[in-house]
């Protein structure tokens, strides 16, 4: 009695530690004990979960006019980006998008989607809207501005190209007498905890998005023109500091001080950078030899995009990854343009999420 007793208290206790144990059998002819085995399989769900891991995602997209054309294809990128991270346990946490050069407003946020403002307006909301303001007769994208701002501030995917393509054909974001590719984006992380337009002018809440740091704050490029300084260089400085050294510089805490979170920060380790851009230092004809043996590329976008003479972006990535390896990622944009991006995408999300699960 006393041996059965012992075999079920043991098998109990198994059952709520989920492990192999030994336990005694029945006495053998009063000289001989067995012993045997018992496998009590863990139960899945009575495992820990892993804490799930957050990000932020910042696109900086160069929205000149002449890259109208390519508003379908940087919806496609943004919304593949943010899927496939959602698939390998990464969640974003929150979206944004500012352009590469700034309009007369200065750095801020030009439309975006937070987790924590519930489900987007149904697809295509931005299309209905700007339908009916076009019907009353509003069509410049500045009188638009406060009218679908809200909009813009929580945006589903479908209106992701409808977006880009109004904010590319305003002509507003073409940058004129701007040498740096890198002082939009510097300028809007260091005002993260305030707005640059007022919300009766259609300005979106920073503070909405980027209040306080995820496990990951991303930053993708998208950059499918040459790029306008070479790194080093004065015309890329930012308040006559390079750029590869404000991202990396850091306070008392070692947090990022260009990011100004209105609440805690985040280390340069936890700060990725991906570039999605056309090729630097080739010639256009390579450029274009090699593009074209991508399946499905479009050969009429050689109109819109071209190879960089200047390198600002392969310096960049060399710099960060020297201080902080995994945080600077670069993918090749013509290998996205074709027809079977997925590869592309996976390779470029999957070396930006290991970065996560490191922290």
């Amino acid at each position: 009695m006393k041996t059965r007793f012992l075999s079920v208290a043991f098998a109990a206790l198994a059952a709520l530690t989920g492990c192999t144990i030994v336990a005694p059998g029945s006495p053998d002819g009063g000289t001989k004990t067995k012993i045997k085995t018992i496998i009590i399989p863990v139960r899945p769900d009575a495992l820990p979960q892993p804490k799930a891991l957050q990000a932020s995602v910042l696109y900086v997209a160069n929205l000149q006019h002449a890259s109208v054309n390519l508003a379908g294809q940087y919806a496609a990128i943004m919304s593949s980006l943010n899927a496939y991270w959602q698939t390998v346990g990464l969640s974003v946490a929150n979206m944004g998008l500012i352009s590469t050069y700034a309009d007369q407003f200065g750095p801020r946020l030009l439309l975006g989607r937070s987790a924590s403002a519930g489900q987007p307006p149904s697809s295509l909301a931005l299309l209905g809207l700007l339908t009916a303001e076009a019907d009353a007769g509003v069509t410049n994208y500045q009188t638009l501005l406060p009218l679908i701002a809200g909009t813009l501030g929580n945006i589903d995917d479908a209106d992701l190209q409808p977006a880009l393509q109004l904010l590319m054909s305003s002509g507003n974001f073409d940058g004129d007498g701007q040498t740096s590719e890198a002082a939009n984006l510097i300028n809007f992380g260091a005002g993260l905890n305030a707005a640059a337009l007022p919300p009766s002018l259609g300005g979106i809440d920073r503070n909405v998005f980027f209040a306080a740091p995820n496990d990951l704050f991303i930053v993708v490029y998208l950059q499918p023109l040459p790029r306008r300084c070479a790194l080093p260089s004065d015309a890329c400085n930012v308040n006559g500091q390079s750029p590869a050294d404000i991202f990396l510089a850091t306070d008392g805490n070692g947090n990022a001080t260009w990011l100004s979170f209105q609440s805690g920060g985040i280390s340069p380790a936890q700060v990725v950078q991906l570039s999605i851009a056309t090729s630097e230092g080739e010639s256009q004809s390579d450029f274009e030899a090699r593009c074209a043996k991508v399946p499905g590329f479009p050969l009429n976008l050689f109109d819109v995009i071209g190879p960089s003479p200047n390198l600002y972006f392969t310096p960049l990535m060399s710099a960060l990854n020297a201080t902080n390896p995994g945080t600077g990622q670069s993918g090749d944009l013509c290998n996205v343009l074709g027809s079977m991006p997925d590869a592309a995408i996976q390779a470029m999300g999957q070396k930006v999420a290991a970065l996560a699960t490191s922290h």
